[in-house]
């Protein structure tokens, strides 16, 4: 039986992540379709396949380099590698990475995890996060313990749907967006 709201539903493309994670995501895929090269990949490059801008790419990927997620290679044919290894990388880390800085006194590295491992070890992003700019949280106060109460559970709905995002990313692996891309690719006989 199908239940009818007044309500439209949401639009399942409503959900887009930050330009900053689809950018690092788009970077980081390309970067492991390289690995097995060696060779470093330009940002030109890479920005100019997705029609990025060059310069936010580049920041991007100094973020990401340092968690230790890329390296960078000066020269000449000079560019990024990919330093984690693509199936231990999950989508919800390289996120995670592109929307936190890291604290300045410490560069986190990337650490290897078990695939099963299902608790998320990716940084906290999102409502939590202090240089979050996509809104201001600003305590608010009221005598009406009603409308507390409503803020109360919809701030916990936000933080579920929130950490059941990180949980669906984090079970994403590089290497699984690789493969697939692989296999639908189109075969390339040039020499």
């Amino acid at each position: 039986m199908e239940i009818k709201t007044p309500f439209p539903t949401w639009p399942v493309d409503a959900a887009r992540p930050s330009a900053r994670a689809e950018c690092a995501a788009l970077a980081v895929f390309e970067l492991a379709l390289e690995r097995p090269t060696g060779r470093p990949t330009s940002a030109r490059k890479i920005a100019e396949k997705y029609g990025l801008s060059e310069r936010f790419l580049t920041q991007v990927l100094q973020r990401l380099r340092r968690f230790g997620i890329v390296e960078t290679a000066r020269g000449s044919f000079g560019g990024f590698r990919l330093t984690a290894d693509p199936a231990e990388l999950t989508l919800g880390f390289v996120v995670a990475a592109a929307e936190t800085a890291p604290p300045k006194s410490e560069k986190p590295k990337f650490e290897e995890r078990e695939v099963e491992n299902d608790a998320p070890t990716a940084p906290a992003f999102g409502k939590d996060r202090a240089t979050d700019k996509r809104r201001k949280l600003v305590p608010v106060v009221s005598s009406n313990a009603e409308a507390d109460a409503t803020r109360a559970l919809f701030d916990r709905a936000w933080r579920d749907a929130e950490t059941k995002r990180q949980e669906f990313l984090n079970a994403i692996l590089i290497s699984e967006l690789v493969d697939a891309a692989r296999k639908t690719a189109p075969v390339n006989f040039t020499i």
